[in-house]
């Protein structure tokens, strides 16, 4: 008797001992995003949402978005890519990396200027004013890249403008949010920024808008890198983004299309 008790708890224990082996080597499923580090906010609390709804582990690795584009390119890794412009998409479409994709808002260049516009900052030409300091993103991230045309728009009304302009740059950074930094902190006098960002941070900045006939509105993409490892999920997140993400940024002052 006490020999089939003992056989029945060694099975038991070495069930129980298997079942726990069994979860342990259970690895949960994780979704890679690269996304525009400006879009830092609304994509935090989407991968949140999607991992309480679905129980995945979301991996967000924000950075400039042609920074994202190099290390796409070079790890040939990764899920989901969200660039502050159609164009980085672009890029990788040509060279065969993107699987899908879908235009669902718009990113639109404002000047950021301190709380009270100590410099008088009224119009992209007051940014030609001399002494203005005025921060900017570099040429590899999409802000750069606007900055870059409203420049080429604003020679064309008044030639010699985009000289003035670009003397007055104190800085350039490598994200959005590292350009605005410098206007809260009063660094400069003012910054090319998006206007979500700088409505995320109207107790500390006021908006100065760019005059439509030279602005450059970017539309921001979502898109399926085509070297996901898991393309299923990846859609589940691209549709859940579509849906319920929309809400999120709107709420965080992007115009939804």
């Amino acid at each position: 008797m006490r020999k089939a008790l003992f056989l029945v708890l060694i099975l038991v224990i070495s069930a129980v001992i298997a079942g726990c082996s069994s979860k342990s080597n259970q690895t949960p499923q994780t979704l890679h995003i690269y996304c525009g580090a400006g879009m830092k906010k609304p994509m935090d609390e989407i991968a949140k949402m999607f991992e309480k709804e679905y129980g995945v582990k979301v991996i967000c690795d924000y950075a400039g978005s042609g920074y994202l584009v190099a290390k796409i390119e070079a790890t040939k890794s990764g899920d989901v890519f969200v660039p502050g412009d159609y164009i980085f998409v672009s890029m990788l479409e040509k060279k065969g990396m993107i699987s899908q994709y879908t235009n669902f808002t718009k990113h639109v260049p404002v000047i950021a200027v301190p709380k009270g516009n100590p410099a008088g900052i009224h119009s992209f030409f007051d940014l030609a004013k001399p002494g203005v300091r005025i921060a900017a993103g570099d040429n590899h991230i999409a802000i750069g890249v606007a900055l870059k045309k409203i420049l080429a728009k604003a020679e064309r009304v008044k030639p010699g403008i985009s000289k003035k302009i670009e003397k007055n740059i104190v800085v350039r950074c490598a994200t959005v949010n590292q350009v605005l930094l410098y206007v809260m902190e009063k660094q400069v006098d003012a910054g090319i920024v998006w206007r979500s960002n700088a409505v995320e941070n109207k107790d500390k900045v006021d908006i100065v808008r760019i005059n439509d006939s030279i602005n450059d509105i970017k539309t921001i993409p979502i898109a399926i890198l085509s070297c996901s490892k898991n393309p299923e999920l990846a859609k589940k997140f691209y549709n859940f983004f579509l849906t319920k993400g929309k809400e999120v940024f709107e709420k965080y002052g992007y115009e939804v299309t």
